[in-house]
C-alpha cells in the first residue's frame, strides 16, 4: 500500500506538543498509520519532537511503556491532556 503523502502541521500544533512534552503530560491521540489502513487511539507521553527526512514525528510511550513514532501530519485531534 502506498505511504499517505506529507502535510506540514502548523506552528501551534509543534508547539502545543512541546508543551506537553515540557509539562510531562499525558495526552489522548487519534492517528492513522502511514499507509492509512489502521487508525489508533491511545494515551501516550509524549518524550519528543523529531524531524527526519523533511517530516516531522513525535516520539512517544504508551502506558505500558511502548516506544511509538507517530507522523504529525496523521494525528486526527487537537491534542489534549488526560487525567
Amino acid at each position: 500500500m502506498a505511504r499517505t503523502p506529507y502535510r506540514p502541521v502548523p506552528n501551534f500544533v509543534r508547539e502545543r506538543f512541546t508543551i506537553a512534552i515540557l509539562c510531562d503530560e499525558r495526552l489522548q491521540l487519534h492517528w492513522r498509520d502511514e499507509e492509512g489502513a489502521m487508525a489508533h487511539v491511545a494515551a501516550l507521553h509524549p518524550r519528543e519532537l523529531v524531524s527526519r527526512d523533511g517530516m516531522d514525528y513525535l516520539a512517544a510511550e504508551t502506558a505500558e511503556g511502548e516506544c511509538v513514532e507517530i507522523r504529525l501530519d496523521l494525528i486526527e485531534n487537537l491534542p489534549t491532556p488526560v487525567k
